[in-house]
């Protein structure tokens, strides 16, 4: 899955470097530039489908889109799905402040973007690389796992001038990345629905976009100050513990179904 992901997310990005540096072309916000930077982003899930397909030839697109767009969910899925969405926009309120609320707005009328250009990421990484690395090696080290390999798969990123990625450290960054893998992960667990994994992380670009401004240089920027960082470390705490718990509480389910 990763060979794949990586060669279809790192082509298309690297186009955009490429001519950034030789052609002066395809800069970071222009309408083009979105082309690639969304099909680089779809590399996670159109990876899934590819092996999804390889190793059964009659799974097709109809399949692939009834596997995503699950919306047999249940009442305390949605509720969790709501109380975690609740915490997204309280965190981000709290760490960074909203300056200007209309703004809200616009991130609600932006979401199917966020969607498709961050949300689907949750195909590969939280749909099935992280049950497929859980079984080798372990809760917790497999959502750390997933976590690095979720921010090495942005480097591209740092190279394009204008992107939120290329104005944070890569170690601060990759730390985030860790801390919303294993939210997620809890979330997913929780919920045993991809689609609210989808929307949940497109709805934390969306939060995290009302922070985002545009430095003196005309480039995208995010401050990390010490309330970011107490948030997003409540967050791990509280995620940490609720994914150990339901592990513990599925071993003991299954050492019951064994008596």
């Amino acid at each position: 899955m990763l060979i794949y992901t990586f060669s279809i997310s790192w082509l298309f990005w690297l186009t955009i470097i490429i001519a950034n540096r030789v052609f002066d072309a395809l800069w970071y916000g222009e309408l083009l530039t979105w082309i690639p930077m969304l099909m680089g982003s779809l590399g996670p899930p159109i990876a899934v489908y590819i092996i999804y397909r390889q190793f059964n030839k009659s799974f097709s697109l109809k399949s692939f889109m009834k596997l995503v767009f699950n919306i047999d969910i249940d009442r305390k899925a949605w509720l969790i799905f709501g109380l975690f969405t609740c915490w997204r926009f309280l965190m981000v309120w709290i760490a960074f402040g909203i300056q200007e609320p209309i703004s809200i707005l616009y991130m609600i009328i932006n979401l199917p973007l966020f969607i498709i250009g961050g949300g689907f990421e949750e195909i590969g990484w939280r749909g099935y690389l992280q049950p497929k690395l859980e079984k080798e090696t372990g809760y917790l080290f497999s959502v750390l796992i997933v976590g690095v390999i979720w921010s090495i798969w942005h480097l591209p990123l740092w190279l394009i001038n204008g992107t939120v990625q290329s104005a944070l450290p890569f170690a601060a960054y990759t730390f985030l990345a860790i801390i919303l893998s294993f939210s997620l992960t809890a979330l997913y667990k929780y919920t045993k629905n991809i689609l609210l994994c989808i929307l949940s992380h497109a709805w934390f670009n969306g939060c995290i976009g009302l922070a985002v401004y545009i430095g003196s240089e005309g480039y995208l920027q995010l401050n990390l100050n010490w309330k970011v960082y107490m948030v997003f470390i409540l967050e791990l705490i509280v995620s940490a513990i609720l994914g150990t718990k339901y592990k513990f509480e599925e071993i003991k389910r299954s050492i019951s179904s064994c008596d």
